[in-house]
């Protein structure tokens, strides 16, 4: 049974809130929660507003994410004998309890089996609005991810498509929208009774939490411009904590992008320092245009961070 969240004040019924109900049923005195969707759809704050109403999401959480570290572990193993053993220590703790992980879409028909009581949130976003936040925070291209994002869709869809428990599917666009609506379908949802206060704190967690997701979710990077060498302006940048992912690099000139590379190239001085795999190294040709007094800017990731030593004329660096 589906019953779509479409009701609003004032014979406004048939406005689009972008929540549906599927498989309605009211929620126990156990439930087990599980917050599912494709990255960066919005799990994280469904997942943070099931926190703010009081349902155990996990000892071990990463705050950023509001994930349970531990829950995520067995799933990306694979290990779902430990995996049931872990939800049993759960149950036997929390008779409501709930964690979310992104691609646990994937396992939901072995999943969904194993959990008491299951109440599956879905998230849904543009794909456009996927890829675009993949790439300010991971440098990745838009374009090949978009037909990548249509078939995880599909295979969502899927695996949702024949299980029986109730199901909370959300758009996170229609969420953004109309707040004060979605918070409070989500609390009938979970079975939580909803107070003006709690609702402040959960329009709080709506209104702060991309801000702080994305300053933990972006790439962070380091690195050194050095020196120009033979017609080609050396350097290293690497990903903060990543180092197999290759920082993209930009040169600017006078506040200019002329030449785009990535920084893989190895360093003997980097793997000595223990920086990465000491693949991080770059060397950009600046051509013969370059003049001495020309001012050198080189930029890391798509988040525009300024590499150190940058911001002094060609000359400073070596351009006779």
């Amino acid at each position: 049974m589906s019953v779509p969240a479409t009701k609003a004040p004032g014979g406004q019924g048939l406005v689009n809130k972008g929540l549906a109900v599927i498989n309605a049923a009211p929620c126990g005195a156990e439930a087990t929660f599980a917050v599912v969707g494709l990255t960066r759809s919005g799990t994280s704050m469904l997942s943070a507003l099931l926190q703010e109403m009081g349902v155990f999401i996990g000892a071990a959480v990463d705050k950023a994410v509001y994930e349970d570290i531990e829950v995520a572990r067995f799933i990306d193993a694979g290990d779902f004998e430990g995996l049931k053993a872990f939800i049993a220590r759960r149950d036997g703790e929390h008779d409501i309890w709930g964690f979310k992980r992104p691609n646990a879409y994937r396992v939901l028909p072995k999943l969904v089996p194993m959990l008491r009581a299951p109440r599956v949130i879905v998230m849904f976003r543009d794909i456009l609005a996927i890829a675009m936040r993949n790439h300010v925070s991971m440098q990745m291209d838009v374009m090949p991810a978009l037909p990548r994002y249509v078939t995880e869709y599909a295979e969502l869809v899927a695996n949702i498509s024949g299980l029986k428990c109730p199901m909370l599917l959300v758009s996170y666009e229609k969420f953004v929208q109309f707040p004060e609506e979605s918070i409070a379908l989500t609390a009938e949802f979970a079975g939580v009774t909803m107070t003006p206060e709690l609702m402040e704190r959960a329009l709080d967690a709506v209104r702060n939490g991309p801000e702080a997701y994305l300053q933990s979710s972006r790439l962070r990077y380091t690195g050194h411009v050095d020196r120009i060498v033979q017609g080609k302006l050396r350097g290293w940048a690497m990903v903060v904590d990543q180092p197999r992912v290759k920082a993209n690099v930009h040169l600017r000139v006078n506040g200019k992008v002329v030449k785009k590379g990535v920084a893989n190239r190895l360093r003997p001085d980097l793997v000595k320092a223990g920086l990465g795999d000491g693949h991080h190294g770059f060397e950009i040709d600046i051509g013969t245009a370059l003049t001495a007094d020309a001012v050198i800017e080189v930029t890391a990731g798509n988040a525009d961070f300024v590499l150190p030593n940058s911001g002094k004329k060609a000359a400073a660096y070596g351009l006779a």
